[in-house]
């Protein structure tokens, strides 16, 4: 027991004096980069770092991938192919943060996608009924809190049954926002996340309540690889089921999921800085194609 205490004691000890040695170079930083330092020591931000390139896994990334990952990470230019100084948008410079941002090219929406279907496969390999983008119930005219939505046909990414109580119906909605955005920059990393699960809960939850009878997660992430408070809770509950039906232990779960999650956000965010922003070109239409 002493020994335990002393090992205890001497963990603190060396905790509190890296927080004070971060505490003195934050001070000779400018804001952005101390913003960039605290999304560095986000949990699971720096995950695709600290595991072996297991090709088996898809734990790996190409030469030109963990250049730009790195790029983004510690806000550094882009290295390698010349990339155009405006982005095919023509509405602002091709900067890392921009190109995150742009809606053009739908690399936006692919990140969403790759969380929310990485998110489903895993939901079902342990709960049972596991749907993609469910359609909700009309709310056929009942009173709800103002800010819900109410629209007839509206979807949320994924919905299963057994996720937190046997027989429930569990609904989940993901949010990945651009943590490099200015518009972000004006809050803490903590009170972006809270705003973020705020807003989907907002317009959800109460519908989710009162019509579906379920319960609603919001699951938001940072481009950087961190996660917020309800997403963190729903990851360690998968990781409980998931070690109930793999064999493999709880913690070795967790760390499995994590690394998904970071390298599927690691490649989504450095597709974007380099994927095809411009009109499709086709040389031959199906029309043609059909009359060969």
């Amino acid at each position: 027991k002493q020994w335990y205490q002393r090992r205890v004691r001497g963990r603190n000890a060396k905790d509190s004096l890296y927080e004070a040695k971060l505490v003195c170079i934050k001070r000779g930083l400018t804001s952005r980069q101390r913003r960039n330092l605290d999304l560095l020591g986000e949990k699971g931000a720096s995950s695709f770092l600290t595991c072996l390139p297991l090709e088996e896994y898809n734990f790996h990334l190409t030469r030109q991938e963990f250049q730009d990952a790195l790029s983004v990470r510690y806000d550094l230019p882009v290295v390698g192919e010349a990339r155009p100084e405006m982005c095919a948008c023509n509405k602002a410079k091709n900067t890392i943060e921009h190109a995150l941002s742009c809606m053009q090219g739908g690399y936006v929406s692919l990140r969403h996608n790759n969380i929310r279907d990485y998110i489903h496969a895993e939901l079902e390999t342990v709960c049972y009924n596991t749907i993609s983008e469910p359609m909700l119930e009309p709310t056929k005219g009942r009173p709800l809190p103002k800010g819900t939505k109410v629209e007839d046909g509206a979807r949320l990414d994924v919905s299963t049954r057994g996720f937190w109580t046997p027989m429930d119906r569990a609904f989940f909605d993901v949010r990945v926002f651009n943590s490099l955005a200015k518009s972000n920059a004006k809050q803490s990393i903590a009170e972006t996340y809270k705003s973020k699960e705020t807003e989907k809960k907002t317009d959800y939850q109460h519908r989710l309540t009162e019509v579906e009878g379920g319960v609603f997660t919001p699951l938001v992430m940072s481009t950087t690889g961190g996660v917020g408070k309800e997403f963190s809770t729903m990851l360690c509950q998968l990781a409980a089921k998931k070690e109930k039906s793999s064999g493999y232990s709880y913690q070795q779960c967790k760390r499995y999921i994590r690394l998904r999650l970071s390298f599927s956000m690691v490649r989504s965010v450095t597709l974007s800085l380099r994927g095809y922003r411009g009109s499709p070109k086709c040389e031959t239409t199906s029309c043609e194609l059909y009359n060969l």
